[in-house]
């Protein structure tokens, strides 16, 4: 089966950082000094590796995906590879010429701030993959802080539930939905690319609970002209106004509002 191309960006956001830690890995094994810090480096990386080839065969098995926290998570790991790969390859050269020596010092504390963000990469990327994993944390969704969302917490709450609600769980629209007044928390959730699987949550599920959180969440995030915007450029007018006509009578009045909001912002 082709991959679509959104797999195919996923995948290649990927490779990038999975490539690089094998490119590391040579150079720290390859290293004339340090060789202590730099093995201990290799090992971090192999593990940080064998996690983002965890996450790319979930992408490629899974049938949708939700890929924002996986582009900021490989990007943030890529740059801390790179910060590793300059490292180690000033230890590929024993100190024997004077100016290469100046140029090149290295002391433990160099290696102290690298293995910290390696330490910091391999929980991002274990947290990636709890979040699309429904069977974790006993079915319940992971709401943990990663160390890349550690100055902002709204942002991995987003994350999580968003990446649920790709995967149809409907109590991940009704958190979605608990943003009410909160216009910062509803600016992230549009700018994390939430709306289209609240929308496809409203389209495709036939559980009345389900489209009842989704609805709400669409409701309460149409408050704003651009977020209404970006629900209509979503083709959300277009899905609102199917969902009227199929859905079940207990979630009518819902999406009904949803439907008058918009329109009546829209227009």
């Amino acid at each position: 089966m082709a991959m679509t191309e959104v797999e195919k960006s996923i995948q290649e956001e990927l490779s990038l950082p999975i490539l690089l830690a094998e490119r590391v890995i040579k150079f720290a094994m390859e290293a004339e000094s340090f060789k202590p810090e730099n093995n201990d480096l290799a090992t971090q990386v192999a593990q940080t590796s064998q996690q983002l080839r965890a996450v790319a065969r979930l992408t490629t098995a899974s049938a949708v995906i939700y890929d924002r926290p996986i582009c900021r998570v490989t990007a943030d790991i890529t740059k801390s590879l790179d910060r590793v790969l300059a490292l180690s390859r000033k230890c590929r050269h024993k100190k024997t010429n004077v100016l290469r020596h100046v140029l090149s010092i290295i002391t433990t504390n160099d290696f102290k701030k690298v293995s910290n963000l390696l330490d910091s990469s391999l929980a991002d990327v274990r947290w990636l993959l709890s979040i699309f994993n429904p069977d974790s944390e006993n079915g319940t969704i992971n709401l943990s802080l990663p160390p890349i969302a550690s100055n902002d917490p709204i942002l991995a709450w987003v994350w999580s539930n968003i990446a649920a609600v790709q995967m149809g769980r409907s109590e991940a629209a009704q958190d979605l939905a608990l943003a009410g007044d909160n216009d910062r928390t509803k600016k992230v959730i549009v700018e994390e690319n939430g709306i289209p699987p609240l929308l496809k949550l409203l389209k495709e599920n036939v559980n009345s609970d389900a489209q009842n959180a989704a609805a709400n969440a669409l409701y309460n995030l149409a408050d704003d002209q651009e977020r209404v915007e970006a629900i209509a450029n979503a083709l959300g007018v277009q899905i609102i106004a199917k969902a009227l006509s199929v859905t079940q009578i207990i979630v009518l009045g819902c999406i009904e509002d949803l439907c008058y909001w918009v329109v009546w912002i829209c227009y």
